[in-house]
């Protein structure tokens, strides 16, 4: 049996073994797929990228706005070929599939949060058999096939925990029965609240202190042996 020092992390001493767990969720960027920020590999596939910072710099403390400046005033009007294109390339992390097949194996549902993209979420739902996900989207006129510049916000980066209670609930199981996989500062908040929290290849301190297990990149797989327990 795998102990905590058998990992990388594990740091705030919670005892995880005391309580199945029904569901696992799942951020999506960094996590089931390569790639730290879809909407980031758009501003590139666009040529949007110094815009799009500089509109970031402004309304990253509001993030809804921020999404609608960015569909509205820079992404109006573009082609949707390039936005499902992107969706189509995105190659998933090591180990995704074997994560997957084990916990639909062992009955334990499955969710996805991300403020990524809603098109790639619901490509991993149907090739993986995720049972739910909170994601945004962007508008597509299917007369002209381009982007609508309007923006469906369902996850902001500052509301995952409470977009994560919602999934919980929906899925019929409480927060101390649910696992979560994160790797960003946005994915604290839902560490705290689940019974228990693995950070995969985090890019941010506060996640990994927060994570009962920091698992390093190209292992998402000791997943399994965590969920083993």
């Amino acid at each position: 049996m795998l102990t905590r020092s058998d990992f990388l992390g594990a740091t705030n001493g919670r005892d995880t073994r005391a309580t199945p767990i029904d569901l696992a969720i799942f951020d999506m960027d960094g996590v089931l797929f390569h790639g730290r920020s879809f909407w980031v590999d758009l501003h590139h596939e666009y040529g949007t990228k110094v815009a799009g910072e500089r509109l970031t710099d402004a309304y990253l403390h509001d993030y809804p706005k921020l999404a609608r400046f960015v569909a509205g005033r820079l992404w109006k009007g573009r082609s949707a070929i390039v936005y499902r294109a992107l969706v189509e390339s995105r190659a998933y992390q090591p180990g995704v599939s074997e994560v997957f097949k084990y916990l639909t194996s062992k009955g334990v549902r499955t969710a996805i949060l991300t403020s990524g993209p809603d098109l790639l979420a619901s490509r991993a739902q149907a090739e993986l058999g995720v049972d739910a996900y909170r994601a945004n989207g962007l508008g597509v006129d299917t007369r002209t096939d381009t982007l609508t510049g309007a923006a469906t916000i369902r996850v902001p980066d500052a509301e995952k925990a409470r977009v994560a209670r919602e999934l919980i609930a929906e899925c019929r199981t409480t927060p101390g029965r649910t696992a979560f996989v994160g790797d960003s500062a946005p994915d604290a908040p839902v560490a705290r609240l689940v019974g228990l929290s693995i950070a995969y290849d985090p890019q941010s301190e506060d996640l990994a202190r927060e994570a009962d297990y920091v698992v390093p990149f190209g292992e998402l797989t000791r997943v399994i042996d965590i969920l083993r327990r």
